[in-house]
C-alpha cells in the first residue's frame, strides 16, 4: 500500500525538478486520497507500486525514472529514444525492478534476526 503523506513528497520533490507524473503501477486499487494527486497519469496493475516520472532529455529522447515506492526506495532510469519501442523498454525496466525488488537486500538477516 502506497503512503500518501510520503508520494506527496516524492511527488512534490520530482515536479520540482521537471519531472512529470506519467503512469502509477498498483498493487490493488489505489485509494481515492492517491487517486486525486496522480492527476492525468494512467494507473497500471502490477505486483508492486512504483511511479514513471519523465523529462525531456537531449533532443529526440525522453528520460523515464522508475521510483519503487515501497519501504526502500529505488529507481531506475532509461533514457529513450522518441522512435523507440517505448513499452518494452518500460516492461524490460517493470521486470528489472521487480527482480530486484524480490531479492532480499544485504544486511537484512542482521536486522530481523534471520539467518
Amino acid at each position: 500500500m502506497i503512503d500518501i503523506g510520503t508520494f506527496s513528497d516524492t511527488l512534490a520533490q520530482y515536479r520540482k525538478h521537471g519531472w512529470q507524473l506519467a503512469r502509477l503501477l498498483v498493487n490493488g486499487e489505489p485509494s481515492p486520497e492517491l487517486s486525486g494527486l496522480i492527476g492525468s497519469a494512467s494507473v497500471h496493475d502490477a505486483a508492486f507500486d512504483a511511479a514513471w516520472f519523465t523529462r525531456s532529455a537531449r533532443p529526440g529522447t525522453i528520460t523515464w525514472e522508475l521510483r519503487y515506492l515501497g519501504p526502500s526506495p529505488l529507481a531506475l532510469v532509461s533514457v529513450v529514444a522518441e522512435d523507440a519501442e517505448l513499452e518494452s523498454e518500460l516492461e524490460f525496466q517493470q521486470e528489472r525492478l521487480l527482480e530486484m525488488i524480490s531479492r532480499k537486500m544485504p544486511g537484512e538477516e542482521a536486522k530481523n534476526g534471520t539467518s
